[in-house]
């Protein structure tokens, strides 16, 4: 049949599918419902339905549509009943009206209905402040003591509540969030003044090659960007050529960020998902442009003897944007409710309370700062000689190199083998340590990049070294800059560093600060996937890593695997996917399995362009 005959009326037939499936649904009760019944409920909570048309005078869409619900399920009628403040909370939730949350501590037995509505107010505000409805639920959940008890209890809770979540933010124009129009903006605001540098310097013979060096810096970053967009949209091009003019206009950040926010799941055409994308460009942006132009503009500020407003300005919005970038990686892995399951003796460090706007911001503050007095002091070390300032790096850059070496932990944790897995690890390992050294990225004290005890003492070398910097240039009699001026300026700065760290170790869970001084290393993290996993999900984990990480378990891994690989083919977890059959060696499957089969599910997941493959450097797979 005409296409256009088929479309006309492949909507209402699938209508009639889903009217099967809602009816059915209708007469589960409450003792049947796992997971799946909760987000298939979830889903209609927030669709509007014919009956909101021709509600009674008085009520709200809302009202009708939740009454109906509550009354033509036989879960939701039993919950009501045993939970009278589930009604009103969830109709309050589903308005999804931003207000500012409202304590309330009591318990789960005594919860009335005004008190519920009331808890549902918070729900809004917590996802306005977070990456992704889950870290929102997440937070909304762990507010509310009876919250907490109602999760307990009941397990269909959390997976209702992450769907309505993800299905309200897209419905609200807030639903872009506070820090998504923020980091967009910081990110255009940061070429617009750095073009505007670029124009200055242009327009002098002595600094119009600093002017081509910063251009150089823009150019390698917008580049870096499109070759993501290419990896990712190679196969749709239409999507290709929107994703690249966005690029082209200083928006991606901003755009991804939408992508993770609104519940954005990657295609089949896709190599990584929203939010790994996200962090890839994010790096991008910090180690083309960022950190570089910083500390460029502050050498030519400081060797020209020129200080206008425009050249200061474009230096604390580069330094502003790097801040906020870092603070976000490592508040959006922290509290993820994923990774705290997976990983809890390490994410988790972020209180459940009105604190975690006050660590953000402490995390931003320290960025920038150590961005500005490292920038400073290797732009005065680059005035007495480049020479010092390579040689500086590059024996700091092979001191952590030979002790990943030593420790046998040089391989990085991507699962790509043999020889261009060595190369990739020594290219990730390089650009991790160097935002880490001008950033001090808090996440990176995760084993996978420096770990807790080197990231520690890597800050504080950062900041002797600083002095050091500066004491060269006076031994060497320089007068570029005020010796007095230089002192205040980098003794200030750290001693801001340092008072906003405290502050930091302060509000955080004081049981994570000895992940600080943690010596674990990468293998070993990898390793306990496996030997500490609580359930065969976080196990399986350890396939998703580089075998040089784990082959010391690896007979322990095989055996598993053969052990359970039927059970897993009946029951179809959800991580038994086929990327994640792609890593599985050959030999960890019963030989009377369907090889045939199995090696062309690797085929279909492997087979990628050599554009793709190098993007793997930058994934970021669920278990990290």
């Amino acid at each position: 049949m005409p296409s256009f005959i088929m479309n006309r009326y492949i909507g209402s037939n699938l209508r009639r599918v889903t009217d099967i499936q809602e009816y059915f649904q209708e007469l589960r009760g409450l003792e049947e419902w796992d997971a799946d019944d909760a987000r298939a409920v979830g889903e209609v909570m927030c669709i509007k339905t014919k009956a909101e048309k021709h509600r009674e005078k008085g009520d709200t869409n809302i009202e009708t549509r939740m009454g109906g619900l509550f009354k033509k399920h036989k879960a939701l009628k039993q919950i009501a009943e045993k939970y009278e403040f589930f009604q009103p909370m969830m109709k309050r939730v589903v308005e999804n009206r931003l207000r500012a949350a409202i304590v309330v501590d009591t318990p789960l037995c005594d919860v009335s209905k005004k008190e519920g509505g009331v808890m549902a107010r918070g729900l809004a505000m917590a996802m306005a402040s977070h990456l992704t409805a889950e870290a929102g639920v997440d937070e909304w959940i762990l507010r509310y003591n009876a919250l907490k008890q109602f999760d307990k209890e009941e397990v269909w809770f959390r997976p209702m509540m992450n769907v309505v979540g993800k299905r309200l933010l897209g419905e609200v124009s807030w639903g872009l969030k506070m820090r998504v129009m923020m980091g967009a903006g910081l990110s255009i605001l940061d070429l617009a003044t750095d073009i505007f540098v670029i124009v200055g310097y242009m327009g002098k013979e002595e600094t119009k090659g600093y002017g081509w060096s910063l251009l150089g810096m823009i150019v390698a970053c917008m580049g870096m960007q499109l070759f993501v967009v290419f990896a990712q949209n190679r196969k749709t091009p239409m999507k290709m050529l929107r994703e690249t003019i966005i690029a082209l206009t200083g928006l991606k950040p901003g755009f991804d960020a939408y992508n993770v926010i609104s519940g954005k799941e990657a295609d089949q055409h896709s190599i990584v998902d929203a939010k790994s994308e996200l962090v890839a460009v994010k790096g991008i942006e910090m180690v083309c442009e960022s950190i570089p132009g910083c500390l460029l503009q502050l050498f030519v500020i400081l060797k020209s003897g020129e200080r206008s407003r425009r050249a200061l300005a474009s230096v604390a919005v580069s330094a502003l944007t790097t801040g906020f970038i870092s603070a976000s990686i490592s508040f959006d892995y922290d509290v993820d409710p994923q990774k705290r399951k997976e990983a809890p003796e390490f994410y988790g460090y972020i209180p459940n309370d009105g604190k975690r706007t006050a660590i953000f911001g402490a995390m931003v503050l320290n960025s920038t700062l150590l961005l500005l007095v490292r920038s400073l002091s290797a732009a005065m070390l680059m005035l007495v000689k480049k020479r010092y300032f390579a040689v500086y790096m590059a024996g700091d850059m092979a001191l952590y190199l030979l002790q990943k070496v030593v420790r046998g932990d040089l391989h990085y944790w991507i699962p790509v083998a043999g020889a261009w897995g060595l190369l990739a690890s020594l290219v990730v390992r390089v650009v991790v340590k160097t935002i880490t050294d001008f950033t001090g990225v808090i996440h990176c004290r995760h084993p996978y990049e420096l770990g807790g005890l080197y990231w520690t003492g890597n800050m504080f070398l950062a900041l002797l070294t600083s002095f050091a910097s500066v004491w060269i240039y006076f031994e060497q009699d320089r007068v570029e800059v005020k010796k007095r001026e230089a002192w205040t300026l980098v003794g200030y700065m750290s001693g801001a560093w340092l008072t906003i760290f405290g502050l930091f170790l302060l509000l955080m869970k004081k049981e994570y600060r000895l992940t600080f001084f943690c010596t674990k290393s990468g293998k070993q993290n990898s390793m306990n996937y496996f030997l500490m996993g609580g359930d065969d999900e976080v196990k399986s984990a350890v396939l998703s890593c580089n075998k040089q990480q784990w082959r010391q378990i690896r007979g322990e891994v095989k055996t598993w695997v053969l052990n359970n690989w039927y059970r897993w083919i009946d029951e179809k977890p959800l991580w038994f996917t086929e990327a994640w059959l792609a890593k599985v060696p050959t030999d960890f499957i019963p030989e009377d399995e369907d090889q045939a089969k199995l090696e062309e599910i690797r085929k279909k997941v492997k087979r990628r362009s050599s554009a793709a493959k190098a993007l793997d450097v930058a994934r970021i797979l669920p278990l990290y």
